[in-house]
């Protein structure tokens, strides 16, 4: 019971997150059961219907349903309390997952592109039947439904691995578009056949954009990149108000997950109590994890001014 003898002496720990994730599942599980379904229908559609975009979006969505179980294990084992091994938590858990579900889309749209341009190369392309165009637009609104209601859980829990799944639905709702457009034009005319493989290399490029950002967002949270410079300055003005202050350097921050901790050195009146100066930096702490629930814990060295710090 190793994880229960570290809560027990730390009960306090500013770094447990008392989360209920099950509205995070749920859209998760509602998005894994209507992407296998699209997916399944698409799949069945594109090839019967001999639309070679309505396949790769097929494709697509088959890659959703794994990222989606992706998510659901890092929501799950990204939310466990700190324990003896791992006293930060497992926050960084999502990062990875965010970073995962980033470069699945970046391999994905790869393939699509190479497909697509490979078929108009060879003049491989077919004229697609009319009823793949229903399939294109039932997905459109499928997707735009859920990246409306995952943005909101996202948004609500902070959860930067869910905003990605929700990005991850807008981009389904962009390629389906261009699937459809592609589907249409091929309709309208003989010569515009084409314009479905055209449409292919569209969503790859679309899908391609997304999953860099995703990726790129991820990475640079998994490398402890500081929050945005405004950010930074607005804490530090925070804690040069703090009444007892007279100075602060070595503001230090970084993300774990999608919450924040932060470490810094105040300078205060050499000739208070070593009480005074734990008070002060308490209250240092509790005012800026008052300002931002994404603030898990903020360790404040006290100096006493004028005193040149030891190295």
């Amino acid at each position: 019971m190793r994880s229960a003898d570290f809560e027990s002496k730390t009960s306090e720990g500013p770094w447990q997150l008392d989360v209920d994730t099950t509205p995070i599942r749920k859209v998760v599980i509602v998005g894994t059961i209507i992407n296998a379904l699209l997916a399944a229908a698409k799949l069945v559609f594109g090839v019967i219907g001999q639309s070679r975009a309505l396949v790769a979006d097929a494709v697509n969505s088959i890659s959703d349903v794994v990222t989606d179980f992706t998510v659901l294990l890092a929501v799950h084992y990204g939310n466990l309390p700190a324990d003896v091994d791992h006293h930060y938590g497992h926050k960084k858990i999502e990062t990875v997952a965010e970073i995962v579900v980033g470069l699945a889309l970046v391999a994905i749209a790869a393939k699509m592109a190479f497909d697509a341009v490979t078929a108009i190369w060879l003049g491989e392309v077919k004229r697609p039947q009319a009823f793949t165009v229903g399939a294109a637009a039932v997905t459109i609104l499928a997707k735009e439904w859920l990246f409306h209601w995952t943005r909101k859980v996202g948004k609500t829990f902070d959860s930067r691995v869910i905003l990605a799944k929700a990005w991850d639905h807008r981009s389904d709702v962009f390629a389906a578009s261009a699937v459809m457009a592609g589907l249409v034009f091929s309709q309208i005319s003989a010569q515009l056949v084409i314009m479905d493989a055209v449409a292919s290399v569209l969503v790859s490029i679309l899908i391609l954009r997304v999953g860099w950002g995703i990726t790129r967002e991820g990475f640079m949270r998994i490398i402890d990149t500081a929050p945005p410079a405004s950010y930074v300055g607005e804490i530090r003005q925070t804690i040069l108000d703090y009444p007892g202050v007279r100075n602060s350097h070595k503001l230090k921050m970084r993300y774990i997950g999608n919450a924040i901790h932060m470490e810094v050195h105040i300078h205060v009146d050499p000739n208070i109590t070593v009480e005074e100066g734990h008070r002060i930096a308490s209250g240092i702490k509790h005012t800026i994890k008052g300002r931002d629930r994404r603030v898990i814990d903020v360790i404040v060295h006290v100096e006493p001014e004028g005193i040149a710090e030891e190295k």
